[in-house]
């Protein structure tokens, strides 16, 4: 079998994954989740701010999840950003998505 005809059997696989995240207090923050958010933000039409009145959150710190190298490791600011699970409950019920959405590198369907 040629590498084209490989190609047309495959299948993608779709899973809904639930994970208890209750145990955790919070998780660290980085770049890759930043790039999640911002994109999951997009992709639902927040703005910052629609997102943060809906989370509870004020609009700068939307803006520093979306943007930590901003804020992190400057004078007088934190040398890394975490999130509790509370607020990344509220963001991913906001924005349609799963918490592991935002914090493993995998996709969560509804």
């Amino acid at each position: 079998m040629s590498i084209g005809e490989r190609d047309r059997f495959k299948v993608e696989v779709q899973m809904k994954i639930k994970i208890d995240v209750s145990p955790i207090a919070t998780f660290k923050w980085n770049e890759d989740n930043a790039q999640k958010l911002r994109e999951l933000r997009e992709k639902s039409g927040y703005s910052r701010r629609k997102l943060s009145e809906e989370v509870g959150v004020s609009t700068t710190y939307i803006h520093q999840l979306e943007a930590p190298h901003l804020f992190i490791n400057k004078p007088g600011k934190p040398k890394e950003i975490t999130v509790s699970t509370d607020i990344l409950q509220k963001l991913c019920a906001a924005l349609g998505g799963e918490v592991a959405t935002l914090i493993w590198d995998i996709e969560c369907l509804a």
